[in-house]
């Protein structure tokens, strides 16, 4: 039975290395503090992706949580492979050629009609679906220098200062020390906190 303990130390010991890193940031320019809290920003946002894709497939294949309980899946997969077969074709009319994990939505879309919306799984991405929007608006501006990222990213803006600041740049908004704690610690801490909801620690 596959187990949920090994994301979960994958997580736990990439973010500590990250927030390591984070910790050097004083001790760099300006210029190379905005860079390299755009490349932890962009790593932090695999890690996510690489958990929440991963614990879902195996919860569909009824491997219990961290704590012990078990869950109840709709419909139980009898492989990885399987599961991620269940998430693109099992209620749907049309099968998803693709599954994407980027934003609460496409999570619960991704794994509803094989876990069903009472899932723990369901609720961590209920609870953290801010976290997960901001997490992804920033990282689509790092990645991607187009109309709709740029528009996308204004809406963590404004919630940050309070209106459209089209000198904030990723890096910026990330390290500025004008935030206690600076966004991308927050995010740091926010992805551990969210991995222990998720595989329920």
């Amino acid at each position: 039975m596959p187990s949920l303990v090994a994301d979960y130390r994958t997580i736990d010991r990439e973010t500590a290395k990250l927030l390591n890193l984070f910790g050097t940031l004083g001790s760099l320019s300006p210029k190379h503090q905005k860079l390299v809290s755009e490349i932890i920003l962009l790593r932090l946002f695999d890690l996510f992706l690489n958990l929440v894709s991963s614990v879902a497939a195996k919860v569909a294949c009824g491997a219990s949580y961290v704590d012990g309980t078990l869950p109840t899946p709709l419909t139980r997969a009898t492989s990885i492979n399987h599961a991620k077969q269940l998430f693109q074709s099992q209620g749907r009319k049309n099968a998803k050629m693709q599954l994407r994990w980027s934003t609460a939505r496409d999570i619960k879309d991704n794994i509803g009609f094989v876990l069903g919306g009472h899932e723990n799984l369901v609720l961590a991405v209920d609870r953290s679906s801010l976290f997960i929007d901001e997490l992804r608006r920033i990282r689509n501006r790092i990645a991607h220098s187009n109309k709709s990222s740029r528009s996308e990213y204004q809406v963590v803006v404004r919630r940050h200062y309070g209106a459209n600041r089209n000198q904030v740049t990723p890096g910026l908004l990330l390290a500025t020390p004008r935030f206690r704690p600076a966004l991308l610690e927050r995010y740091l801490r926010e992805t551990r906190v969210f991995a222990k909801d998720f595989v329920k620690i």
